[in-house]
């Protein structure tokens, strides 16, 4: 009876913490009441609801006015769901974070989609958060869909594509790279570590996507 009555309290405190880490504090009474409506909406709906919080919070901590903290909260919200839906059956907050912080990069869906039927069963909020980097690293957003996933289909691991992304990113700050330059070469110099392409994606490599240049949206 003592011991399921620890495990009550531990669980009542976990659900407590969590709504602490869900509660938002905005510059006013309506912006407060506003967002936290959409944070509440987001988490009936089963998203990972705590993605809103942080990028409202960062809307707040830059002085931005209550009507752009509210409209920040709602693009989040409907970006989530929009990830939610091209990634499945991925469904772990981690990988719905990921795939909507590259929605707000301007990713296409279809490239989320690709990278989640690349990798099934296994997580991707890795390679999801490689793209992203690269596509703020300014690689083209097609060219840098077609690294991660041809990456994926040769089975690199997330510290081979997450080695990728850090090197590009490196090369571009403290060598002044041309990004997609510096993503080519890094992507080649991996050829000798990773697995023969299979014949099912053989055209991983030249997905049919263009490769307009693409620069960052802000989130």
């Amino acid at each position: 009876m003592r011991r399921a009555g620890l495990v009550a309290c531990c669980f009542a405190l976990h659900a407590a913490a969590a709504q602490d880490s869900l509660r938002f504090s905005g510059p006013d009474a309506e912006t407060s009441r506003q967002v936290s409506q959409i944070i509440e909406s987001a988490v009936a709906a089963g998203l990972p609801a705590s993605q809103i919080v942080a990028k409202a919070n960062l809307a707040v901590l830059v002085r931005a006015p209550g009507p752009r903290i509210v409209e920040t909260a709602r693009a989040v919200a409907g970006r989530l769901e929009v990830a939610r839906r091209s990634i499945m059956p991925h469904e772990l907050p981690n990988d719905i974070v990921n795939a909507e912080e590259a929605l707000s990069y301007n990713v296409p869906t279809d490239i989320l989609r690709q990278i989640s039927k690349a990798s099934p069963k296994a997580p991707i909020a890795v390679p999801l958060s490689v793209l992203t980097q690269l596509v703020v690293t300014r690689v083209p957003v097609d060219r840098a869909g077609q690294i991660v996933l041809a990456m994926l289909h040769r089975g690199a691991t997330p510290a081979q594509l997450q080695a990728l992304g850090n090197g590009v990113d490196a090369d571009v700050r403290l060598l002044g790279a041309a990004a997609l330059d510096a993503a080519n070469l890094r992507y080649k110099n991996l050829n000798p570590f990773l697995a023969p392409m299979p014949a099912s994606a053989a055209n991983a490599d030249n997905l049919g996507l263009s490769s307009s240049p693409t620069g960052p949206k802000k989130p």
